[in-house]
């Protein structure tokens, strides 16, 4: 009876080693990177970013020059006050207030629409660097990517952001020319 217990621990070690063995195989090396990171060092990211930033500095002085715009507007119905009768001063401040509010939506939604242009850029630029990511990983031979933020523990041989972003840069640039084939 001993005999057979040991026979029977001994094949159930050995399949545990085998099975073990053939995870490493099929899991192969997995890699690291920061897409944060890629992206907002690569030139494609700040340049990029350059270009948002522009656009939010023209759309902070469009929103001061309508605000100073509707100011005057409003001293100019607040002096008329005295001037016209109460109906008619009604009707031109219930005008102004539609466009004020006109105004504030419209330039809320250039607001918004520019906060989501980031994230547009971001996407795009991820799918532009997935074939450079990805002859990355055949040429080191690895067989998984994984996102820096969702990686508990890991060496920082793992860790190819550095790497990438030179090769994203050389084939990507600042993203104003079409991309290099990967080969």
């Amino acid at each position: 009876m001993r005999a057979l217990l040991l026979t029977c621990s001994m094949a159930l070690y050995s399949i545990g080693q085998v099975n073990a063995q053939q995870i490493d195989f099929a899991v192969g090396r997995t890699l690291v990177v920061d897409t944060l990171q890629l992206f907002n060092e690569s030139l494609f990211g700040i340049s990029a970013v350059q270009r948002l930033e522009i656009q939010g500095v023209q759309l902070a002085e469009e929103n001061k020059s309508k605000e100073i715009a509707l100011s005057e507007e409003e001293k100019q119905l607040t002096t008329l006050r005295a001037t016209i009768t109460a109906e008619k001063f009604r009707i031109l401040a219930d005008e102004f207030d539609q466009k004020v509010q006109r105004t504030r939506k419209e330039q809320l939604a250039k607001t918004q629409a520019l906060s989501t242009q980031i994230e547009t850029q971001r996407n795009t630029f991820l799918n532009a660097a997935a074939p450079i990511l990805q002859a990355l990983m055949l040429e080191v031979g690895a067989t998984v990517l994984l996102e820096r933020r969702n990686v508990v523990l890991s060496t920082n041989t793992a860790d190819i952001t550095a790497i990438a972003i030179v090769q994203i840069d050389d084939v990507l640039g600042d993203g104003s020319q079409p991309a290099t084939s990967v080969d």
